[in-house]
């Protein structure tokens, strides 16, 4: 099977690469936003829990950075946190293929009834998140000079926002949100 299931996840790989940056377009964005999130879930959410998009308003940041400065890097990089309507935009991803694949891999996730087995979905998110850094956002929606693309944990499986940011982002921009004191250590 994990052969497989290698194949599955390089089909929804695929299939996400090519349509995030669709659904972002056709969203119409006007605000300027400084990262996206591509949310993933385990056998928390149904079936139907394909990979959903959260923009998060450079606005947003701003408040952050302003209102909480002593945990301002929590809020600003936590998925959690962006949540708020007044924080960020959510996009959903209508593509029928996707859920088609979505749901064989969730029937293999709920066959093996452990939440660390979302792993290779997670590792499947980042390596999305890392081909859609490569992309010029700007021919897209406004972005921020440093907007990035990773994963949010929507199980919470993982709780690691940072671990899934070094893994998803270039490390030159990495070391330009470090240097902008936006980022704290990244490993």
């Amino acid at each position: 099977m994990p052969k497989q299931i290698d194949a599955l996840l390089s089909k929804i790989e695929k299939i996400l690469v090519a349509e995030i940056p669709k659904a972002v377009k056709a969203a119409k964005v006007k605000e300027q936003a400084y990262c996206l999130r591509i949310w993933y879930n385990g056998t928390d959410m149904d079936e139907t829990a394909v990979p959903s998009l959260m923009l998060v308003k450079e606005s947003a940041r701003q408040v952050f950075l302003k209102k909480r400065p002593k945990e301002a890097l929590h809020y600003v990089w936590g998925a959690d946190e962006q949540q708020d309507d007044e924080f960020s935009i959510a996009i959903e991803l209508n593509n029928d293929k996707l859920l088609d694949h979505y749901g064989v891999w969730y029937e293999h996730l709920c066959e093996l009834e452990e939440d660390e087995e979302i792993q290779p979905f997670r590792e499947m998110t980042q390596r999305v998140a890392l081909q859609l850094n490569a992309l010029d956002w700007t021919t897209i929606l406004p972005v921020t000079d440093d907007f990035i693309v990773f994963p949010a944990d929507g199980s919470h499986t993982f709780c690691d926002d940072l671990g899934d940011m070094v893994a998803s982002v270039p490390k030159p921009r990495l070391k330009l949100l470090q240097s902008r004191k936006l980022l704290e250590s990244a490993k």
